[in-house]
């Protein structure tokens, strides 16, 4: 028997958590069908998934891929299975997401490796779906998430033990917080390991690898999408520069062309803004959000059958 309960839902998303329910005999279904693309974190228990004579097993530290059309069978040892999986179901129809690109991962098979990345955004998932910010830090957890699964030069390093992340993903948690509250401050790296409690050389290296980049491109990025955001306000170009943590106008001017493909003068306010910086997928402006303020420090469309 199978169970699945929804940890976030919209039309163009959802989070998922599918396990089966204890005591319950559980049969395999002899074929499975996937209406959506979903990235599956298996976080505890195994099974093999079997497309035509390719069987591929399935444990923690594995992610099961689906796209739309996929056919397959799950298969379980026991009787009474305890796999339990988090899943981010993206629909179908909606390039928003960049879904194409998981079609190309996926149709080499139907699982890959986990990064300490791709288990800290889906360590953010659960928190953030009940935050008043949900929707929206919900969304940018799963677009980065999406990047992250289909990257090419993923480097797997070791996993982190499941504390041993945890511990971890606060500090960053803490840090990005504190970035995007303070952007206008000019931190160093020291500033933001002494106020998470780590050494620089570690928090350094721990900050890029989950948040995905380094301390100052990512208060790099949260100036640039509060300067657009304030220029679509009405507010002029040195005002905006100023506003978020820039002391010169030319250096604000170069990075903002790089970030937006416009210079912040010929900037379109009445026009939805396109993120174009180097490494990241175009989305509209009004699509890009920082993680929700809330989360900070915590301790802790649909697709059709699923083993």
């Amino acid at each position: 028997m199978n169970r699945c309960v929804d940890i976030f839902r919209t039309q163009e998303l959802a989070a998922e958590r599918f396990d089966h329910p204890p005591g319950h005999t559980h049969t395999d279904p002899v074929e499975e069908f996937s209406a959506a693309y979903s990235v599956n974190l298996v976080q505890r228990g195994d099974f093999s998934i079997q497309i035509g004579r390719r069987t591929w097993d399935v444990e923690p530290g594995v992610l099961f891929l689906t796209v739309p059309g996929m056919v397959y069978r799950c298969r379980h040892r026991d009787a009474f299975p305890v796999d339990r999986c988090l899943g981010v179901v993206y629909a179908p129809g909606n390039e928003t997401w960049g879904t194409a690109r998981l079609d190309r991962i996926a149709r080499r098979g139907p699982t890959a490796r986990v990064t300490n990345r791709i288990a800290y955004l889906f360590r953010s998932i659960p928190c953030l779906s009940s935050n008043v910010d949900a929707r929206m830090a919900v969304e940018n957890s799963a677009a980065e998430l999406l990047d992250e699964v289909c990257r090419e030069d993923a480097t797997h390093c070791k996993l982190y033990k499941e504390h041993q992340l945890s511990w971890y993903a606060e500090r960053v948690d803490a840090a990005r917080v504190l970035l995007e509250m303070q952007y206008a401050t000019a931190f160093s790296i020291s500033d933001l390991a002494r106020a998470v409690g780590m050494s620089t050389f570690h928090f350094a290296r721990i900050f890029r690898e989950l948040a995905g980049m380094p301390p100052h491109r990512y208060l790099l990025q949260v100036r640039m999408i509060e300067a657009a955001r304030r220029l679509q306000q009405g507010a002029s170009v040195t005002v905006a520069c100023f506003a978020v943590g820039f002391h010169e106008l030319g250096h604000f001017s170069r990075y903002f062309r790089h970030w937006f493909g416009v210079s912040p003068s010929k900037y379109r306010p009445d026009r939805p803004s396109m993120l174009v910086a180097k490494g990241r997928s175009s989305r509209p402006l009004e699509n890009i959000s920082f993680w929700s303020l809330s989360s900070s420090f915590s301790s802790s469309s649909s697709r059709t059958n699923r083993h």
